[in-house]
């Protein structure tokens, strides 16, 4: 299950069934609703709200958005995405983001390497907008949609 946007307020708090896979893509506002602070306190220490929100929806994995998007749980390494540009930022972005996680999640060849997926399909999401962004300072999210995987290595081929 991939959570976004207004349905992170419906996600319960707790233990997952075995062997399900919940991601959260929260944005710093987001996690502030979910953790009971504000999104000053979640920037300061951005990795520390990640593992919080992990730990309180059952070590889900959470993208937590934004300037250099952080991937993990509440153990564990924490990734750092280096693509993307502030503008992801617009409405429907993280939408686009959700959906493409959404269909690579259901990959059964991806199932078994959660992280992998995860942490390709946050990086395509921000070399779509940064190839976006090169080509002109001005686009929308129909062209993120139209973009995404777009001359990139498809994720079973792309190391690391």
């Amino acid at each position: 299950m991939v959570v976004d946007a207004s349905a992170l307020e419906w996600i319960e708090k707790g233990s997952t069934p075995l062997n399900s896979r919940r991601v959260l893509t929260p944005h710093p506002g987001e996690a502030a609703r979910l953790l009971g602070t504000t999104s000053a306190k979640v920037q300061e220490n951005r990795v520390a709200a990640l593992r919080e929100l992990s730990s309180r929806y059952g070590n889900c994995w959470i993208v937590l958005k934004g300037h250099q998007t952080i991937i993990g749980r509440n153990t564990g390494e924490i990734f750092i995405n280096p693509s993307g540009n502030p503008y992801l930022a617009q409405g429907g972005a993280g939408d686009v983001l959700a959906g493409f996680l959404g269909g690579l999640l259901a990959q059964p060849k991806l199932q078994a390497q959660p992280l992998k997926a995860i942490r390709y399909g946050v990086w395509a999401h921000g070399v779509a907008a940064d190839l976006l962004t090169d080509r002109g300072s001005t686009w929308t999210v129909e062209d993120l949609l139209g973009t995404i995987g777009d001359r990139l290595p498809s994720c079973e081929t792309r190391q690391g």
